[in-house]
């Protein structure tokens, strides 16, 4: 138990940013998982840009599937539901894409 708390404060300190104090009594596995845990923390997801014209929308799965250019379509998860309800078939859109939990998810939208 003690060794949990011990863990969770330098889980703690190592993504809020400050220093890590140094114990005797902590594993170099524990230090790499502190350190790893705190490179997470600092490198946000990867956003990209995309253009492209709205070609279906299912709510049931979370996705609109978007045309990117004549011979390509591709789905992607949407992560506000209220999307939904801003486009339509044949909107032209802008919209920014995050590769989250393995799936790329629309995290913001403009018609244009």
């Amino acid at each position: 138990m003690q060794e949990r708390r011990f863990l969770y404060l330098i889980l703690t300190l190592a993504i809020a940013g400050t220093a890590m104090p140094a114990y005797a009594d902590v594993s170099e596995q524990q230090q790499a998982t502190v350190a790893l845990a705190g490179a997470a923390a600092n490198h946000p997801p990867t956003t990209e840009t995309l253009r492209g014209v709205v070609d279906s929308i299912d709510e049931r799965s979370d996705t609109i599937r978007i045309r990117l250019a004549p011979d390509r379509t591709e789905p992607f998860k949407v992560q506000d539901g209220l999307l939904f309800n801003a486009v339509r078939f044949g909107d032209p859109v802008a919209f920014s894409v995050q590769d989250i939990s393995g799936s790329r998810t629309i995290v913001g939208l403009t018609k244009e």
